[in-house]
């Protein structure tokens, strides 16, 4: 595509002992006077007792130092602990969150739709994070598989499975996380999350299901690793079972309830910290733990002594071998001031570097790194709290659901470098349109996700969508070539199309889907396309942005 001149161009470039004085120098009488003999023995003692005492004095500090690196780099260490425990607990409630909204997406489709077919298509059309999300499957009412991606596990029978006797036996709406099993296809490990499907009349329609990976959770352990004795560990709080954990365990322990004063902790307080050794691999080692939101699971990451020795060791290992250099020369005190300051210099050092890591991964959490937009995380609490105060107070809020059409022959043709720039102008223009009191995020890809707490009427919100459109309808110069983004927006708004955030998300993105079947740059109402669709249109309500 070619630019013009009026485009916004946003790259140019490429994108990238002696005795003391006077003692001892003439000849003395054979008989000496006393007092120059009591003069010599009171320096030869003097001298000793201070070379005594700055040995001491060594030996003491040196001691000192060690005791107050070892309290310091503990408590670095379980300050890190903690800061470990809080962002993986986020990390692993997104991450069954996200799995537990493709489940009630693929749930609505199919109790709203009633087809299997239609179901299917739903969730190959669905974008997820497919290395902890292995699979997602509908089960029958017969305890068959009746949708699966691998097709060896299709028709196949697991009425065996715990989650299926659950959800046959409990008609609560509630998402139930089975233990690690091996999957009958692939082999490998996982744990479900699972809903049930409840036919019209209330009866067991049957089961949705997503596989979560146990080594993908170990992946982002890995992330936030402590030491070479550190581990992090998933259990859940009902059977006191491992989920996830690293170092991994061995096949037998993923089925041994685990025994530790954990849960009498948890019993007490949903985060906190114990001490024990390990029930898998007899480690001793203090732990931190936080219950996972509101799921049945716990977050536990732990470090050893020998971890505390290893970061005690690269901080002040020089010490002792200096210290004795020292008392052997008698520079122990110029050795020691400087070893203090040294050793308070790296230990300030350690402590910016450890707020500046933290500053990071703050950030790194809050806002996404291309666009500079709040994070899935960031804009859910957003969304939580929007709702909350809603269903308070009475309001209305409606959330936008935007996919950019035709992104991904940009990224083809031109680079995902080019890609990336395009989307950054697409962030910066979607928040410039936007008012103080409202959010926006970028969901995944090009998907981007906008809450209005004070949308307005159905005109008025139409009136403000139709603006952003116009907004990213003006071209984009990127190394001189131009190009135009259109998107397809789905609309739903609190409470009528959702009571919670999962149904309020569900909503918008069928809407948006609706949209992108009727051709590029079109809006849907999750109102009218229910309405339609309940009057034989599945068509809904369209208008042209």
């Amino acid at each position: 595509m070619t630019g013009e001149a009026s485009l916004t161009t946003v790259m140019d470039g490429p994108i990238e002992s002696a005795p003391p004085a006077g003692v001892g120098l003439h000849p003395a009488p054979v008989a000496p006077a006393g007092w120059r003999v009591f003069a010599l023995r009171f320096w030869r003692g003097l001298l000793w007792s201070l070379a005594a005492l700055v040995s001491l004095a060594m030996v003491v500090s040196s001691a000192s130092v060690t005791q107050a690196t070892l309290r310091t780099e503990t408590a670095a260490a379980h300050r890190e602990a903690r800061l470990a425990t809080d962002a993986l607990a986020k990390h692993t409630s997104q991450l069954i969150n996200d799995a537990d909204a493709l489940l009630h997406g693929m749930r609505w489709v199919y109790q709203r739709t009633g087809s299997l077919e239609e179901t299917e298509r739903y969730v190959d059309g669905l974008g997820f994070d497919r290395f902890a999300i292995g699979n997602l499957y509908f089960i029958g009412p017969q305890a068959t598989i009746l949708i699966a991606h691998a097709a060896p596990a299709l028709n196949r029978d697991v009425s065996d499975r715990e989650y299926v006797r659950f959800h046959q036996t409990n008609p609560a709406d509630v998402p139930f996380i089975s233990v690690v099993e091996t999957g009958r296809v692939t082999g490998d490990y996982y744990f479900r999350i699972s809903r049930r499907v409840d036919q019209p009349d209330g009866s067991f329609g049957g089961v949705v299901l997503a596989s979560l990976s146990p080594r993908a959770f170990a992946f982002y352990f890995r992330e936030l690793q402590l030491g070479t004795q550190s581990a992090t560990a998933l259990l859940g709080t009902h059977d006191h079972k491992l989920r996830a954990r690293l170092p991994e365990p061995s096949p037998e322990q993923w089925g041994a309830p685990i025994e530790s004063p954990l849960w009498a902790a948890l019993a007490q307080s949903p985060a906190g910290t114990y001490e024990t050794a390990s029930g898998v691999d007899g480690v001793r080692r203090l732990y931190t733990y936080r219950q996972v939101e509101n799921l049945p699971l716990v977050l536990v990451v732990g470090f050893s002594a020998a971890d505390v020795d290893h970061r005690v060791a690269a901080r002040i290992g020089w010490l002792w071998p200096v210290a004795t250099v020292v008392i052997l020369l008698f520079l122990g005190l110029i050795a020691l001031a400087d070893a203090l300051m040294r050793a308070r210099e790296r230990l300030t050092t350690a402590h910016r570097e450890l707020h500046d890591l933290y500053v990071q991964m703050r950030d790194l959490a809050l806002f996404d790194p291309l666009t500079g937009l709040p994070t899935r995380t960031h804009f859910m609490t957003q969304l939580t709290s929007c709702l909350a105060n809603a269903t308070r107070n009475g309001l209305s809020c409606a959330l936008l659901y935007l996919d950019l059409d035709d992104f991904k022959p940009i990224n083809d043709r031109a680079g995902h470098e080019v890609g990336d720039a395009v989307l950054k102008v697409v962030g910066q223009r979607l928040g410039g349109a936007l008012r103080a009191s409202d959010a926006i995020c970028r969901w995944g890809g090009d998907e981007f996700l906008i809450l209005l707490p004070q949308p307005g009427t159905a005109s008025e919100l139409l009136e403000l969508v139709e603006r952003l459109l116009e907004q990213l309808a003006e071209p984009i110069l990127v190394r001189g070539d131009g190009y135009r983004i259109s998107a397809s927006v789905g609309i739903a708004r609190f409470p009528d199309d959702g009571r919670t955030a999962a149904h309020l998300q569900a909503a918008a993105d069928t809407a948006m889907y609706a949209a992108k079947r009727q051709g590029k740059g079109r809006i849907v109402l999750a109102a009218d396309l229910a309405s339609a669709r309940e009057n034989g249109d599945a068509s809904g309500i369209f208008v042209l942005s």
